[in-house]
């Protein structure tokens, strides 16, 4: 697994680099077992130059030991190793040195020279296929408007249905959008049992800030969030459905089903934990720093390395989209304000069932396992998934959920 000169070399920095945008002057150091090297960018092109001496200044330095390479070069690698990005993220950042604000506008550059550099000693994963291209014509999802009142104000919420049957509310990732649901919204085995539900949180995708959105500070809590979901299921009338949220939808979902639990049928949380600190990071919602191309490194590691590669990069083009701050506004409630709330929860109210992915490093399997403890769910393991199993690998997500469905379908009918 030794990298030499020669695989240095050999890459391609214009080919390899293709399609970021200039990321300004800055140096970096790369430390790697039995390799050393220094990249310096111009603002429009990039050189790999040599780490020679005392004297070297560089913005910023990336140490990567020997055991942290051998995990990053295994086939498969395990949690935390997928990316650069994810060996930093799960490390505490200490792989990094120096300048940290540099390092995230070059997030993008480090994660694409390591993957590459990784690529020259080490077979690349193969990914399960794309899934099938939409027949042309009309899709069967339906998009629409909704206005409720949440804490006293109005909220023009937008949702997207599909199907019929018994409801299915989906809730978003964050600083993501409903678009994540859209293959269950668009799958025939689904929506031939169950009416699809996925909507849009204020301030997402295409549901409406507070029009002086530019003079506030964004942070969800748990109150309000909370309040969201139940307006939305009131607004529509929907007896209680089965609940579905990923991410900080999973993490809501948990909080629902041991607060609301008699408004829903089930709940399912994919990817749900009770809170991790660490997903609150400054480089999210900087003026220094293009959060929306810092956003597809820092979620891009979570994504599983056997995933369709097509899910894959549309579900970080959601993340390239998110409103500034938005991301770590969700954040602030999964991290710092559910975890205040969370000790007090009691079990849930109705059946749950929490589902985690094998690569998710934000809500870990460890974590997803002591929150079903807690509220007295059921833990479902879900192999080779990452964080996004709705979105990142559709077809591959629906063997473990559409299962689980189905048990609650027949809950719902009796």
């Amino acid at each position: 697994m030794a990298i030499s000169h020669d695989d240095l070399h050999g890459l391609d920095l214009g080919t390899l680099l293709a399609g970021l945008p200039p990321t300004g002057a800055w140096s970096a150091l790369f430390e790697l077992p039995d390799l050393s090297f220094g990249l310096r960018s111009t603002g429009s092109a990039f050189e790999v130059v040599p780490a020679t001496g005392i004297n070297d200044a560089w913005d910023f330095e990336l140490l990567v030991s020997e055991s942290e390479w051998t995990a990053f070069c295994s086939t498969p690698c395990p949690r935390g190793f997928t990316t650069a990005q994810a060996l930093v993220a799960t490390s505490g950042g200490t792989p990094v040195r120096g300048n940290r604000a540099v390092w995230a506008r070059a997030a993008l550059v480090v994660d694409r020279v390591l993957a590459a550099l990784r690529d020259r000693v080490t077979p690349t994963p193969q990914r399960r296929p794309d899934p099938a291209a939409p027949a042309t014509g009309l899709s069967p999802v339906v998009g629409r408007y909704l206005t409720v009142e949440v804490e006293g104000r109005p909220q023009r919420l937008y949702f997207e249905s599909a199907g019929t049957g018994p409801p299915l509310v989906c809730l978003h990732t964050a600083g993501a959008d409903s678009r994540q649901f859209r293959y269950l919204l668009e799958d025939p085995e689904l929506t031939a049992q169950w009416t699809v539900y996925a909507f849009d949180m204020p301030w997402h995708g295409r549901s409406e800030p507070p029009a002086d959105w530019q003079r506030q500070t964004y942070r969800l809590t748990t109150a309000t969030y909370a309040a969201t979901v139940l307006a939305f299921m009131d607004g529509l009338g929907l007896d209680r459905p089965v609940l579905a949220g990923c991410s900080m939808g999973g993490a809501i979902a948990l909080y629902l089903a041991a607060e609301h639990g008699d408004r829903f049928t089930g709940v399912c949380a994919l990817e749900g934990g009770l809170g991790n600190p660490s997903r609150f990071v400054d480089w999210t919602n900087r003026t220094d720093v293009d959060h929306s191309l810092f956003l597809t490194s820092w979620v891009g590691g979570l994504i599983a390395p056997t995933s369709p590669t097509g899910p894959a990069a549309q579900t970080l083009w959601g993340y390239a989209q998110s409103g500034p701050g938005i991301y770590q506004g969700d954040t602030y409630f999964y991290s710092q304000d559910l975890p205040r709330v969370a000790d007090s929860l009691g079990t849930a109210r109705c059946p749950l069932y929490v589902f985690s992915g094998e690569y998710d490093y934000s809500a870990t399997t460890e974590m997803s396992r002591a929150a079903a403890e807690r509220l007295g769910g059921q833990l479902v393991e879900m192999e080779g998934k990452g964080h996004f199993p709705m979105s990142e690998d559709p077809a591959s997500f629906a063997e473990y959920f559409f299962p689980v469905l189905a048990l609650l379908r027949d809950k719902y009918e009796s």
